[in-house]
């Protein structure tokens, strides 16, 4: 019994990471939205790197992004115009945001991931119109437009976290939950990750590249409709996965969701 009990609760083995790592490598060669504004695409890896805490754990999960992200770099610079900066922003980040949401129920990640999104509620409303604004030569942000432009991308999601419902039923729900119940806990839990995750990946173009307010509201205007579809998409390729690791018999990892 002991045994068996060490071996369900064992941390991804290297060669299950590895295996991950190449996957996302490989599908970074694989368009899904460009950039609005140019410059870059979403490659097929980033889904694919959000459901990786769920698979390998939130450890093994950040790893095999990390790793995904440096092979994918070389395989597709395309899919990472920002170099070593995107493959922890687009290959690396959305397995943590999404591994931390996952594991609200646990105190420390649960106060990482508020501190998180407050901190980049309050960069993303201030960088690079205000700082360093008009003296860095970016314009100035048409108020109270630019503000209520982000409510979407954050209010629904902090007001989830800040009750049970995001730090007690989704976690519970996404682990034992089934059906439809699990599909919904799926969905809400990629969702505020993803936002998490889209705030510090999206406003280092905006400064790099000094995109005019007007491309930041266009830009802005449409991820918030592709966001919620990439989530759901996120979510169908996820579930059939853990299902079929859930009955698949391998030892357990620990984390992880099946």
């Amino acid at each position: 019994m002991g045994e068996e009990a060490s071996l369900i609760r064992r941390r991804a083995p290297v060669s299950w990471i590895a295996l991950y790592s190449a996957l996302l490598g490989a599908t970074s060669i694989v368009p899904v939205f460009p950039y609005v504004g140019g410059g870059g695409y979403w490659p097929l890896s980033l889904p694919l790197a959000a459901i990786a805490p769920f698979i390998l754990g939130f450890p093994g999960g950040v790893l095999s992004a990390f790793i995904g992200g440096l092979i994918g770099w070389v395989l597709s610079p395309a899919a990472f115009p920002l170099g070593i900066v995107d493959v922890i922003l687009t290959g690396t980040m959305p397995a943590i945001a999404v591994g931390l949401v996952m594991n609200a129920n646990n105190m420390k990640y649960y106060i990482v991931t508020i501190l998180l999104y407050i901190s980049q509620i309050i960069t993303i409303n201030l960088v690079p119109y205000y700082i360093p604004g008009p003296a860095g030569g970016f314009d100035t942000a048409p108020q109270p437009l630019y503000f209520m432009l982000f409510l979407p991308t954050w209010l629904p999601w902090l007001a989830i976290l800040l009750t049970p419902i995001g730090f007690r039923t989704l976690p519970r729900l996404i682990r034992e939950g089934t059906g439809t119940k699990r599909f919904i806990a799926l969905y809400f839990t990629v969702i505020i990750g993803m936002f998490l995750w889209w705030m510090p990946w999206e406003y280092p173009y905006w400064y790099i590249y000094k995109y005019p307010v007007t491309l930041t509201i266009a830009t802005v205007s449409v991820y918030l409709i592709w966001i919620p579809v990439l989530c759901l998409i996120i979510t169908i390729i996820a579930i059939p996965i853990l299902e079929g690791l859930r009955k698949s018999g391998l030892p357990k990892v620990a984390g992880a969701i099946w």
